[in-house]
């Protein structure tokens, strides 16, 4: 059975507030956290696993939204309290942080047997009825929305600071202005969470010696082509990392530079879907709304949409593998420009990237 936890963190009471750095700050050390935590095992040997977590941080406090599958609430409410206490005495920088409030309610599929067991056959037992659906409700959990006002006055900010492109790039029909600076804002922060989780899998790439094909709790570097899962390994990190930078700096910029490479096109495009989550969590701008205002965005931002190709391919692109197919897929890619071992290189075949990118 799914259960939703809700807890609250505090910091210390000594602490007066946090401020936006701050906030950023506590999200991305849980998060780093949490996104290794694969489930725990309650004291009747029973695997309790965790599906899903969200963090929304504030100025006075932190709250996280645990997805656990577990045979009972008691359970639950143990493997939330558990993970997030462990949490909390694992990160230094947390010391003196503590859960303040924590509730457990159970799912949608509870709920139909709560109404099961009012056992309702006749019109007299309506109240019965009543009774079990405002129980039921009342112990439901539906995620709690972030905070929405706090993220549209940060992503309105953010979106100043966007100066390669002009409200038109974002301006699709019928969408508001509003909702163009919303999502620029969006893009702008996508770049901070983009970066931050690109070095987080270069670690956990790089202490297990794994490629992408081989490592669990990875963030976002499983979102690349498929098709090369098993060539993503730190070394790639770190050159897809130089690439990100690159076409994220240039997003502050007055004029704009577009993708001068694959890695850079899959970098921007790795943004643009983490500011279409941001603004669907937040409650600000529904998947629907925001599709055609960054459709007009990548006909603005891109030249061309060639990377796009790389997602259609569903066979493992294995360099050592002699199969007649893979040789066909992998010459008609090079053909295009669109080869793992191009990725790094200018399409125009001019100098100008990073050096460190000669030596993949």
């Amino acid at each position: 059975m799914e259960y939703v936890v809700t807890a609250e963190l505090e910091p210390p009471v000594t602490a007066q507030g946090l401020d936006e750095l701050q906030q950023q700050g506590v999200v991305a050390l849980l998060d780093r956290r949490l996104a290794l935590v694969e489930g725990v095992t309650d004291p009747d040997q029973a695997d309790i696993d965790v599906l899903d977590y969200r963090i929304s941080p504030s100025a006075d406090r932190a709250n996280v939204v645990l997805v656990l599958d577990a045979p009972s609430l008691v359970s639950a409410e143990w493997a939330a309290a558990t993970v997030l206490d462990e949490l909390l005495g694992e990160i230094e920088l947390l010391n003196g942080w503590s859960v303040a409030d924590s509730k457990v309610r159970i799912t949608e599929d509870e709920f139909n047997l709560s109404l099961a067991a009012a056992d309702v056959r006749t019109p007299d037992d309506s109240s019965a009825l009543e009774a079990a659906v405002e129980e039921a409700l009342e112990s439901s959990s539906v995620e709690p929305a972030l905070e929405t006002k706090h993220w549209r006055e940060t992503l309105l900010q953010c979106s100043t600071r966007l100066r390669a492109f002009g409200a038109d790039a974002f301006a699709a029909e019928g969408a508001t202005e509003s909702a163009g600076r919303l999502a620029a804002g969006a893009l702008i922060h996508a770049v901070w969470v983009v970066t931050d989780e690109i070095f987080y899998d270069e670690l956990s790439l790089s202490i297990n010696n794994a490629t992408v094909d081989e490592a669990q709790g990875l963030l976002v570097l499983e979102e690349l082509p498929p098709c090369y899962d098993d060539r993503y390994d730190s070394a790639f990190a770190r050159a897809f990392l130089l690439a990100s930078a690159a076409v994220a700096t240039r997003l502050s910029e007055e004029v704009w530079t577009p993708p001068r490479c694959v890695a850079e096109a899959l970098a921007l495009r790795l943004m643009m879907h983490e500011a279409q989550v941001l603004l669907e969590a937040a409650d600000l701008l529904g998947w629907a709304e925001s599709t055609p205002i960054f459709a007009k965005f990548t006909a603005a931002a891109f030249t061309d949409t060639a990377h796009e190709e790389l997602y259609e391919v569903d066979i493992r692109l294995d360099e050592n593998s002699t199969e007649p197919l893979l040789s066909e897929l992998e010459t008609g890619l090079r053909d295009r420009g669109l080869a793992f071992e191009q990725w790094f290189g200018r399409r125009d075949g001019a100098p100008g990237l990073h050096p460190y990118l000669q030596f993949l």
